[in-house]
């Protein structure tokens, strides 16, 4: 695909946004996630192909914390928070608050019949930008946020709150699933990884099988990072439920080694066919209640989105 001039400041060495995605970027940071995301999707161009780029299949059943949800209410979730990914890559800070507001207190209706052009258009401008200009981008409020996050590690004094969500899939196998995971995590599908939910920025398996993950997490607003090895099950802070036979699981820790928290997502076949994912993510306990009601969200747009990457891949 021929890229369109750059404007803006440049960066010399780097890839910079093209002018059509930096519309985009503008647009849809500028607007409310109601209709606007889908007109500035239009303005892009073309869809670009990208893994879960696709809605998730209607046929999953998804649950936050037992209250079951529909999919259009997991889709208008993204839909809001594409507008803030948008901003934050456009450096449109104004933006990135509006965005919040609307994702997180207004909660307006969001359109969502676009979303697919939507998600492309902002898988390609991370791409553009490239894994170490994003680092870049994203230090300063990485900087705050670890600040922060140690702070609520302190006052929790080894306590954890738990986002739960289960998500049912008529189609596939716990095994299948589990292996197509860990294979995407050791090939270091980069695509697959951030593309899978607008609060992905850098999600990348290092040369020591760790993964760095640069996202924001729930309602936290500030992008973290933090780094999960998922060799380390012993100190996982997410019980084990025995009636899951397959699992991926990890710890969560800071750059300076510091546990913040982990995974454990486990599955097992349903009788009928398909398969049941359980999946949880540990926080400190002192985080803001928002923190882990948010997070139910994101991991049903995350999964929904991979597990249908993987029923298109088998």
């Amino acid at each position: 695909m021929t890229r369109s001039a750059t404007t803006g400041p440049s960066v010399p060495g780097r890839t910079t946004v093209t002018t059509n995605r930096r519309r985009f970027l503008l647009g849809a940071a500028a607007a409310s996630a109601s209709g606007s995301v889908v007109v500035a999707a239009r303005s892009a161009g073309s869809a670009l192909g990208a893994p879960g780029s696709a809605a998730p299949a209607p046929q999953l059943r998804t649950f936050l914390d037992g209250e079951r949800v529909t999919p259009d209410r997991i889709r208008a979730w993204e839909a809001r928070r594409i507008p803030v990914a948008a901003a934050r890559l456009a450096r449109d800070y104004p933006g990135v608050a509006r965005g919040e507001l609307a994702a997180l207190i207004d909660r307006g209706p969001a359109a969502t019949a676009d979303l697919g052009p939507a998600r492309a258009v902002l898988a390609r401008t991370r791409a553009d930008l490239g894994v170490e200009r994003i680092r870049e981008m994203l230090a300063p409020e990485i900087a705050v946020s670890g600040a922060a996050t140690l702070g609520a590690l302190a006052i929790s004094g080894g306590r954890w709150a738990i986002a739960a969500t289960d998500i049912d899939c008529p189609r596939g196998t716990a095994e299948g699933f589990a292996a197509w995971f860990t294979r995407e995590r050791d090939i270091d599908d980069r695509r697959t990884w951030t593309d899978a939910c607008p609060d992905h920025y850098v999600i990348v398996t290092g040369a020591d099988g760790r993964q760095e993950v640069i996202e924001v997490t729930g309602g936290a607003v500030l992008p973290s990072r933090f780094f999960v090895d998922y060799t380390d099950r012993a100190r996982v802070p997410v019980p084990r439920d025995p009636g899951y036979p397959i699992e991926v699981a990890g710890t969560a820790s800071v750059a300076g080694g510091d546990l913040i928290g982990g995974v454990r997502h486990q599955f097992r076949n349903l009788p009928g066919g398909g398969f049941r994912s359980r999946l949880r993510v540990a926080f400190p306990a002192a985080v803001p209640g928002l923190y882990i009601t948010e997070h139910r969200w994101h991991l049903a747009v995350e999964f929904g989105n991979w597990i249908s990457a993987y029923l298109r891949a088998g």
